[in-house]
């Protein structure tokens, strides 16, 4: 067990940067909150989908209680 531990330990690393594309030029820049794009990207979208995640659990529940 421990040598499979340290192996995936060793490997893993190599696994992450082996899935990096090469030749493709990586934007490592902040995120600009005056861009329209990375506003609704970054912040609009989560927030949307965090409600909708809300509403479907409590539709969820309500469901559930109601069965019983």
């Amino acid at each position: 067990m421990k040598i499979k531990i340290m192996l995936l330990t060793i490997l893993f690393p190599a696994i992450l940067f082996a899935q990096r594309p090469s030749g493709i030029p990586g934007d490592t820049g902040t995120i600009s909150l005056n861009s329209l794009n990375d506003v609704i990207l970054y912040i609009v979208i989560p927030i949307v989908i965090l409600i909708l995640y809300y509403i479907w659990k409590r539709k969820k529940k309500n469901d559930e209680s109601s069965e019983n």
